[in-house]
């Protein structure tokens, strides 16, 4: 059985032991405390980091993004420009031809009446300056088609009217295209009818 001395030196050892174990949990509170606050400020340092980051690729993706709409916009006007442009240039070029052909056409009508007249004014002789009937053929032929050239050409001149007031780019492209074909056909008739007065006229 414990002494009465030894009763007291063990019950100051327990204090003294519990007073060290108290020191040491509070150290480790402290030391506990501290990590949570470094993990914390790391944690808030990354998002606030990240969040810059985030920024910046933010602003960089934005800018890219009004640079290149920009330069749709600009593209995107430049093509309805040239569009507008070509579209003006092919009809102003295609009333320039057809005006052109028809003071062509109405050129060779006023030759074709003037050979008509001389005929008319200047009887030939019947040895030496009588038409075969060849050539009664060729000018009875002749007469027949100037009507169907006017025709045609009054034709051109409604497609031409009509394809101003189209607004369909394809329509136009097919319709211009669908003129200038009948032009150039009748640019080769009026071509071939030429050949044939100037031929007349030699004769």
């Amino acid at each position: 059985m414990l002494s009465q001395g030894e009763l007291e030196a063990e019950v100051a050892q327990c204090g003294d032991d519990r007073k060290l174990d108290e020191i040491k949990q509070k150290n480790l509170l402290i030391a506990n405390d501290n990590s949570i606050v470094e993990c914390l400020s790391k944690e808030v340092f990354s998002i606030a980091t990240n969040f810059e980051l985030n920024v910046a690729r933010f602003t960089e993706m934005h800018v890219a993004h009004t640079i290149v709409e920009t330069r749709c916009l600009k593209l995107e006007a430049e093509l309805s420009n040239l569009c507008d442009k070509s579209h003006n240039n092919n009809h102003d070029e295609l009333v320039k031809r057809f005006s052109n052909l028809e003071v062509h056409h109405l050129n060779l009508e006023l030759k074709y009446q003037n050979l008509k007249d001389s005929f008319a004014n200047n009887p030939p002789t019947p040895d030496k300056d009588t038409p075969d009937f060849d050539l009664v053929f060729v000018i009875g032929k002749m007469q027949a088609s100037l009507p169907g050239k006017d025709n045609v050409i009054k034709k051109l001149q409604k497609q031409i009217s009509h394809s101003q007031e189209t607004r369909s780019e394809a329509g136009r492209t097919l319709k211009v295209k669908a003129v200038d074909f009948q032009i150039t056909q009748l640019t080769e008739n009026v071509t071939v009818l030429q050949a044939k007065n100037d031929c007349l006229g030699l004769k």
